[in-house]
């Protein structure tokens, strides 16, 4: 399994008894919130970082006059941390797929929170570097106009060049997020490169028994795409 689906599933605290440590964190700071609530909308001022405790939440923008989704958070995700900006204004807006907690943090809560908790804000450090490359791979992915490229790109970039086979945990939700495309699209995508023999769905993972063969196919898909565009 892949780094990134292990960070999936080790989610802070969901699943597991909580600690003296969380009980603590969500009797101070917990929210509770119910699915299709709104926690934040986009160019609202921008007051509270959140930490994902329990549940899903999508982060949404609008382009073009048309919501997009940019990414699909778990338990252990922090978001909206553009509050430890002064005069920062909301650059996204924040909706519950579930019921869930988070902890609703100012800026004096969420120093306090990294002063004490040294584990923790190890793991929100991590989190911040592995959103920050992963929004690398997202601006490259975006950059190419083939939709069977973008997210044969994805899924690579996932893999982090392991031999293979690699088992990822990423439902068409997410990789929609990942690829800029609307979920049908990444449905028929997938299912055309099951149908070629290139991955393998069951449930929410996508296993790609051959890493090697699924680069091959990016390269020829690179390309074709040249191709086209010299014509």
């Amino acid at each position: 399994m892949t780094q990134e689906a292990r960070a999936d599933d080790d989610g802070y605290g969901e699943g597991q008894g909580l600690d003296a440590t969380s009980r603590h964190l969500i009797e101070q700071y917990g929210r509770p919130f119910v699915q299709g609530d709104i926690l934040f909308r986009e160019g609202e001022p921008s007051t509270h970082a959140f930490l994902l405790h329990q549940g899903r939440v999508r982060l949404l923008k609008r382009v073009r006059m048309v919501e997009r989704s940019l990414s699909v958070l778990r338990p252990g995700d922090l978001f909206g941390e553009g509050a430890i900006i002064d005069g920062a204004v909301r650059m996204s807006t924040a909706v519950a797929l579930s019921d869930g907690i988070m902890l609703s943090l100012d800026r004096t809560a969420l120093r306090a929170i990294v002063e004490r908790f040294p584990q923790l804000a190890e793991r929100i450090l991590a989190q911040l570097v592995r959103r920050l490359r992963d929004a690398e791979d997202q601006i490259e992915v975006l950059m190419l106009r083939d939709t069977q490229s973008k997210v044969v790109s994805a899924l690579l970039k996932m893999a982090r060049n392991q031999p293979g086979p690699v088992e990822l945990t990423v439902s068409p939700v997410d990789l929609s997020s990942r690829v800029g495309l609307d979920v049908e699209t990444v449905k028929r995508t997938v299912q055309r490169l099951r149908d070629q023999q290139y991955l393998r769905i069951v449930g929410e993972r996508v296993e790609i028994p051959d890493v090697d063969a699924l680069r091959r196919l990016y390269a020829l898909l690179g390309t074709k795409d040249e191709l086209r565009g010299e014509r």
